[in-house]
């Protein structure tokens, strides 16, 4: 795989015929934050060097891809389990490749023929204890659309999330390793239209009975809800299919809950379960002692992508992270660096949580006085949890039914 074990204490220095990453796409490209109009322009309005990534180097971009693969077809695209990562269509992945072994599969998916050229099978990977490794069933694929041959030692590739793909563990003989297990690629069922007779009483059904099914009505309902949650992000645009997978990859939620809604089988049941955590969120709190670290009303785009998104350190390791204006009940180490800084512009500081020591992400200062904001939080997802007012995780909530964590 390519991730590197974690070493908290060099922070980023080591740290119809639409597909679902089209209209995820769309809706992400719409999502950039209003900022202040009147401040003197920087990063914080300038906002495409995050997302293309810059402290990369220079990459070239790929012509061509965007191949659909149907749904139903069995695939053995090139695995890359990623430790707390959670790639929903319309994502943006970047990898720094070192291993030789890693490097195979990335050249691998460059040279596949087509319709797979370019494509990846991306899977999240969790750790209950430092023995035991467990690799979630339903993943995404990514098509590489960047890449940069920095020497014989190094790959740098940035990839897009495409299509949902389900991870055949069963089909593996004693054995075989997990990079021979074949894919199926899934699809969400496509929302329902309530039909004119159901408004007028004459339909089979009651429209008590429609609405609960009505993914239109549910989009709206979410869209009001992250528009009174996070005021200062512009308004989501999309279909119901793309705005689901565009809050889960914005929501301020651990990985845990992000792969639970990643497994939803239908829209409707994403935006249920998104419009039902919205209701509920008021805190994030560290994940190993449960002491608040931030309000959920704090999030804050940085990127044109939304509030936070994957970033890979120096040596390989990708950060999924959620930005947001303020933290609490934490502790910074060292002195602000802009070094790797994925925010140009801006200088990094380790943070950590101030009942546990657990690594909670880090805290960004502008290291020039024109740049707005001055100063914003990143959190890594896998530190924090999300909690309804009366302190139980949401994870557990009724309304999130029906979705399994696959080992």
């Amino acid at each position: 795989m390519i991730q590197l074990p974690r070493d908290t204490a060099s922070g980023v220095d080591r740290s119809d015929s639409n597909t679902d990453a089209d209209m995820a796409e769309n809706a992400a490209d719409l999502s950039t934050s209003s900022g202040d109009e009147t401040a003197e322009p920087g990063p914080a309005q300038e906002l495409t060097g995050q997302t293309r990534h810059t402290y990369l180097g220079e990459v070239d971009d790929l012509e061509g891809g965007g191949i659909v693969l149907d749904t139903g077809q069995v695939c053995h695209l090139p695995l890359i389990p990623l430790e707390g990562i959670v790639l929903m269509p319309g994502d943006t992945l970047p990898l720094k490749v070192v291993r030789r072994q890693d490097r195979a599969k990335l050249e691998a998916a460059l040279s596949a023929p087509a319709p797979y050229t370019r494509l990846i099978a991306v899977v999240c990977m969790t750790r209950s204890d430092p023995g035991a490794v467990h690799l979630h069933s339903v993943g995404c694929t990514a098509e590489i659309r960047q890449i940069s041959r920095q020497d014989d030692a190094m790959l740098n590739i940035v990839a897009k999330g495409r299509q949902r793909l389900q991870l055949d563990l069963y089909s593996l003989q004693h054995g075989q390793d997990l990079s021979q297990a074949q894919q199926t690629i899934t699809a969400d069922v496509a929302p329902t239209y309530i039909p004119p007779e159901a408004g007028q009483g004459i339909a089979y059904w009651p429209l008590r009975v429609w609405n609960r099914f009505d993914a239109f009505g549910l989009a709206q309902e979410a869209t009001t809800l992250f528009n009174a949650m996070a005021p200062k992000v512009r308004q989501l645009q999309g279909d119901p299919l793309a705005l689901s997978y565009w809050l889960a990859s914005n929501l301020p939620l651990e990985d845990d809950t992000r792969q639970r809604l990643l497994e939803a089988p239908t829209v409707v049941e994403r935006l249920k379960n998104e419009v039902a955590l919205m209701q509920r969120m008021t805190s994030l709190r560290c994940r190993y002692c449960m002491t608040e670290v931030a309000s959920a009303r704090d999030v804050l785009s940085m990127s044109n992508e939304g509030t936070g998104g994957a970033f890979v350190n120096s040596h390989g390791y990708v950060h999924d992270m959620i930005t947001l204006h303020r933290a609490t009940n934490t502790s910074c180490e060292g002195e602000p660096e802009t070094e790797h800084s994925w925010f140009p512009g801006y200088a990094w500081t380790i943070a950590y949580c101030a009942g546990c020591a657990n690594h909670l992400g880090w805290m960004f200062t502008a290291a020039q006085s024109n740049l707005v904001p001055g100063s914003f939080w990143g959190l890594r997802r896998p530190a924090i949890t999300e909690l309804d007012e009366a302190g139980r995780n949401m994870l557990w909530h009724p309304v999130i039914h029906g979705l399994r964590h696959i080992s």
